[in-house]
């Protein structure tokens, strides 16, 4: 499809690879540090040459003038659930795709669990939302998450999630895994490009990159391990120039 198409080569550079920043975490967790100025955070990533950002459709609006033509932005769509919820996998559609195309999304990315209660309804909800993508042209980046925290890092099971998050019509997908010697399964497991989150935030964001890149991922997803830092921008420089081949 054109749209799509168009859309990922937005996100995807021409070595295949993107540097992605995940600041989506106030939805969940509130205000947490680094998340303050939500303007002020995109504007540091965005310096950083980040490929693209991934927001809550609130924050959007405010953030426009930074990031527009510089860095493409990938919607939140699912979510509706926080940490004072016990029910870890409770999320639900919050935005819809064509809201996300209005807010001029170049993909939106929804949650999937794997494991729990929560899995059959969070996958349906995810095919719901790729019949939508299909419709408008929208790139779908699956986040498959495993519910269980003892397997939250659990390479077989992440394997999965990716492949299901294939079968069930995304074009992404977004997974932990970082640091796991066997991640290497995950990417074999599944024909999309996996964007890897990032892990403990006392790692080095720049090695958990270069290994994962050799592992034979698209690239990151990192959070907490950029805007938690002390100096994003230069953190971000180091992603890019790991993800995409330049040396760091």
């Amino acid at each position: 499809m054109i749209g799509k198409a168009t859309r990922l080569a937005r996100l995807f550079r021409s070595d295949g690879r993107a540097v992605v920043i995940a600041l989506d975490h106030g939805q969940f967790k509130g205000a947490m540090p680094g998340l303050g100025s939500m303007p002020e955070i995109v504007r540091r990533v965005v310096d950083g040459g980040a490929d693209g950002i991934i927001l809550n459709a609130g924050a959007v609006e405010s953030c426009v003038p930074i990031y527009a033509g510089r860095c493409s932005l990938i919607v939140r769509v699912t979510g509706a659930s926080t940490d004072a919820n016990p029910a870890f996998d409770y999320h639900r559609q919050i935005l819809s795709v064509e809201e996300a195309v209005t807010l001029g999304a170049d993909a939106v990315i929804a949650m999937g669990f794997l494991g729990s209660a929560g899995e059959a309804p969070s996958l349906s909800l995810m095919a719901d939302i790729a019949e939508s993508c299909r419709a408008w042209g929208m790139p779908l980046v699956a986040e498959m998450l495993v519910a269980e925290p003892s397997k939250f890092h659990d390479v077989p099971t992440i394997a999965l999630g990716a492949r299901v998050a294939f079968e069930l019509g995304a074009d992404v997908v977004k997974a932990y895994g970082a640091g796991e010697p066997a991640f290497a399964e995950i990417p074999k497991s599944s024909p999309l490009p996996v964007l890897v989150a990032g892990g403990a935030q006392s790692a080095d964001p720049a090695e958990m990159a270069r290994q994962v890149i050799a592992r034979g991922a698209a690239g990151v997803a990192f959070g907490r391990t950029v805007f938690g830092t002390e100096n994003p921008t230069q953190v971000v420089g180091s992603l890019v120039k790991v993800v995409h081949g330049k040396g760091g």
